[in-house]
């Protein structure tokens, strides 16, 4: 499968610029985390125009814009923890590269990734953005749903989630039109923002906003490593066995076809040399 392939050049590729300057790759990270804060805002700015008119469709709505994020990340060339894990599974049980290779790399994503999220809402603060939200607005509304969220949800959620990305990630790269790679992945995302699961980094910027802000005492730091921690477990699950190992294993029988093939074609083209 040619989305295989793209997977395994990739995590070759976001190893090498880590190899070659880790600061280099840990700005990329914290690139991501700022483009999802574009997005976020966006939505929010959105949604609450519909909250405030008690619309039901408010999170629909908001959901809608979310896919942006993905798209500046991908386009950008900036690197997002959520997909690396798919990335890496597949490069790695394809002995491409290591699991060290897979858990340097997932670290300093995943780091740059919340460096973006503290530097985005430092710059909105200062901006005054978010300056006199109600209490009740769509931004803390959200974040208290996902601190209160039992630990078990959050996980399972985390896994839908990030099965959901990756495949706003892998399905693309077997189309060739750009247009239809942008609105697949702003479709795809929309699925999981709409259905309300859980994305590390995302929330790692949501609730870095809602902090940076006057916000409502259930929002705090205890709430947010209460969410932040089984739900990345639950995006490392999702990325890296329910797309990573799932897929590896249903092109593998594939690949070994493929391999069996070519000797025989190599063979074949060799007699017909010796025949000349």
């Amino acid at each position: 499968m040619e989305a295989i392939q793209k997977c395994k050049d990739l995590a070759l590729k976001k190893r090498n610029i880590l190899n070659r300057s880790l600061i280099q790759y840990v700005m990329r990270a914290a690139l991501a985390g700022v483009y999802i804060g574009f997005a976020l805002i966006l939505c929010f700015r959105v949604g609450e125009f519909f909250r405030e008119a008690n619309s039901p469709a408010t999170y629909l709505v908001s959901g809608i814009f979310f896919g942006i994020a993905l798209v500046l990340i991908v386009y950008g060339e900036a690197e997002l923890f959520t997909g690396n894990t798919m990335f890496f599974t597949i490069s790695t049980l394809h002995k491409e590269t290591t699991i060290k290779d897979a858990l340097r790399n997932l670290l300093a994503c995943y780091s740059g990734n919340l460096i973006g999220a503290l530097f985005f809402a430092f710059l909105i603060s200062q901006a005054g953005v978010l300056d006199h939200l109600p209490l009740d607005h769509l931004l803390f509304q959200t974040a208290e749903k996902k601190i209160q969220a039992t630990t078990m949800q959050l996980f399972y959620k985390g896994i839908l989630c990030n099965w959901l990305v990756c495949l706003a990630i892998f399905i693309p790269m077997q189309m060739k039109d750009d247009m239809a790679k942008i609105l697949s992945m702003i479709l795809i995302v929309f699925i999981f923002f709409a259905s309300g699961y859980e994305h590390s980094i995302a929330n790692f910027v949501l609730f870095s906003l809602a902090l940076a802000v006057s916000h409502p005492d259930t929002i705090n730091i205890a709430g947010v490593v209460h969410n932040i921690i089984p739900v990345t477990l639950g995006n490392i699950v999702g990325g890296a066995l329910f797309m990573g190992a799932l897929y590896t294993y249903l092109t593998s029988q594939k690949e070994d076809q493929v391999s069996e093939k070519r000797p025989m074609v190599y063979l074949f083209n060799k007699r017909k040399m010796l025949n000349k």
